[in-house]
């Protein structure tokens, strides 16, 4: 009999530890290692609601001549319920000159279930419940990019990258069968699934301490064994952000931004569309503490094709060893 309780806390804490050598006037290595706990009440099968996990990492910055930088690495990734898994990566930047630069990179990453998506059991607004899945499996990517930045001078700056994923039991939600308009919904694993898009974006400094930026990304995410298009997926994403730093110490900072999104596939059709306003306040105090608070979807919409269901609060606190 499976015994069934609502996650009412989810606790995580993080410990992280990294240092770099200059090797050489062109060499520079970078090695580190964090731990990760994270626990939650939850229903279970079997299993644990807590998870520990540890990674491992090397990076090398290679810089060969004065147009090219290369940056291997290697991550080592042992999470207490799925194992270990080894992930290379190869980025290479090429400056065309102190203003444009080339960026490339192809690599591997792993990420492990989540203890809300192994183990919740969330109600949205009493309308539908999104449940955790105890047999779901990590999801492995293996892509690659290709950047092009350039600076047009002190003030503007823009990015246009293109990039392609594959991934293998990727996490993702289906409905569930039964229910009236609003289905529950369940974390799975697609056996295979592929994305592949652009993203363009473009900076520009007000002054006062003002940063005025905008962004567009183009993607399509699709199913590999069926040819059909990823749930929960929006083709077109927009966003309009404006943030101020405080200009002598930087310790205060405000980011206000309005995200649009069209042709979102929710299920069942692509013609979803709709967008939140955001805002998130951060206060640092050297380079070692930083509290914030925030508020998504401000105006609280209720969109359930986007799975919007009233404005979220966030608050969180940091602290760097």
């Amino acid at each position: 009999m499976k015994t069934k309780l609502t996650i009412k806390n989810i606790n995580s804490g993080i410990v992280e530890a990294r240092d770099s050598i200059q090797t050489a006037t062109n060499n520079k290595v970078t090695f580190g290692t964090e731990f990760r706990v994270t626990e939650g009440s939850a229903y279970v099968a079997s299993g644990s609601d807590r998870a520990e996990q540890y990674a491992l990492y090397v990076q090398d910055e290679y810089r060969a001549g004065s147009k090219l930088l290369l940056i291997p690495s290697i991550r080592y990734d042992h999470h207490d319920s799925f194992g270990s898994h080894t992930s290379p990566n190869l980025g290479a930047t090429y400056f065309i000159d102190d203003n444009s630069r080339f960026k490339a990179n192809y690599g591997s990453a792993y990420r492990s279930p989540s203890v809300d998506e192994l183990y919740g059991d969330f109600s949205h607004g009493g309308m539908f419940t999104v449940y955790g899945n105890p047999d779901l499996k990590p999801e492995k990517t293996r892509g690659y990019e290709l950047s092009y930045e350039h600076e047009f001078n002190d003030d503007t700056s823009t990015k246009i990258t293109y990039f392609k994923n594959k991934k293998k039991d990727a996490i993702s939600m289906v409905e569930l069968p039964g229910g009236g308009m609003f289905k529950d919904r369940r974390f799975v694993n697609i056996d295979r699934t592929s994305s592949e898009g652009i993203e363009f974006e473009i900076k520009h400094n007000l002054g006062n301490g003002f940063t005025l930026s905008g962004n567009y990304n183009w993607l399509d995410a699709k199913d590999e064994s069926t040819g059909e298009r990823l749930s929960y997926s929006a083709r077109n994403t927009y966003v309009a952000k404006l943030q101020w730093t405080e200009p002598v110490h930087k310790e205060w900072s405000v980011t206000a931004w309005n995200k649009w999104y069209t042709d979102y596939h929710d299920g069942s059709t692509d013609s979803n569309s709709g967008n939140t306003f955001n805002f998130v306040v951060n206060k640092r105090w050297g380079d070692k503490y930083r509290v914030f608070a925030g508020i998504d979807n401000v105006f609280n919409k209720e969109i359930s094709e986007l799975s919007y269901y009233g404005r979220l609060w966030r608050v969180g606190a940091e602290m760097k060893f």
